[in-house]
């Protein structure tokens, strides 16, 4: 039997792959959705951590994994005082720290994510994590730091194209086109089928500043592959195709997935205000541009 991405090897047992990412990472423009590169290892393995799933930590775990927060952080803050074994302690902090993104604590999260550094260095999700949650508090420099260090620490392909593209925002966002372009680029060529990594690249394309690097009729079919690939529920991807069929001039088509994305969202919704800002510039005849961060 197998529960979520973790493969049981007992009764009361479950392995992690420490090298594998959760299935609740996020990207920097919205919660990303699961990674289809993200693997447990098997449960036998010299990577695998074997973990009682009845312990504080199988626990906590289960309860991030489930989208239950508050308690994955009450059992995984127990877990940290009762566990000693760095790799477990490691564990608890990763996830008591996704649990915290996701419940918007990103100060607690990020503490929990340079913990993960500290007892495991050589562990590239610390780094990965920490360059997420910087990208969200628009710290870009550091996020450029920690993704790159990822990457460095990345023994082979799997989740590599979230890292490229999650690197690829904060030098776009720094207005550093070229090496945004690169990263991008590489993104999606290693995974094509990832909506998160093909939406960013739409995103650069139909809003970058500068000319040269847009391409509307491209960012239209790379931010459509998306919406597929989404089963166009996802208010984010069609926003992105909006921006995309302004770029090309068709504020007709533009206007119209700009209503569709802001129909997808709730009426508290943080990204609601910026939504609206767009529907305006399209009705405008006005294009979107990237705001570049001087930061």
């Amino acid at each position: 039997m197998k529960a979520w991405w973790l493969p049981i090897a007992g009764a009361t047992m479950f392995a992690i792959n420490p090298s594998g990412q959760s299935a609740l990472d996020e990207r920097m423009r919205t919660p990303a959705r699961p990674d289809p590169n993200d693997t447990a290892g098997p449960a036998r393995t010299a990577q695998g951590v074997l973990i009682e799933t009845s312990s504080s930590l199988g626990s906590g775990i289960g309860a991030e994994l489930m989208g239950d927060y508050r308690e994955a952080v009450m059992l995984l803050t127990r877990a940290i005082e009762e566990e000693h074994d760095a790799m477990k302690l490691a564990l608890a902090r990763r996830f008591r720290g996704l649990s915290y993104k996701h419940l918007g604590r990103r100060d607690e999260a990020l503490h929990d994510f340079l913990e993960v550094i500290r007892l495991q260095p050589q562990l590239d999700l610390g780094y990965y994590n920490a360059g997420v949650i910087y990208n969200l508090q628009s710290r870009y420099k550091d996020a450029i730091d920690m993704m790159t260090r990822s990457i460095q620490l990345q023994k082979d392909n799997r989740g590599l194209a979230r890292r490229r593209s999650e690197r690829g925002n904060a030098y776009f966002h720094l207005g550093d086109f070229k090496r945004a372009h690169a990263d991008f680029v590489a993104a999606v060529r290693l995974d094509p089928r990832d909506p998160d990594v093909v939406n960013n690249v739409a995103w650069f394309r139909a809003t970058c500043p500068e000319a040269r690097f847009r391409n509307g009729k491209e960012a239209v079919e790379l931010a459509t592959r998306a919406c597929t690939l989404e089963n166009w529920k996802d208010a984010d991807g069609i926003d992105t195709l909006a921006a995309a069929y302004a770029e090309i001039g068709n504020f007709a088509e533009a206007e119209r997935y700009q209503q569709k994305a802001m129909a997808l969202l709730s009426e508290d919704e943080a990204l609601r205000p910026k939504f609206r800002e767009r529907l305006a510039q399209y009705r405008a005849k006005q294009p979107v541009r990237q705001e570049i961060s001087r930061g």
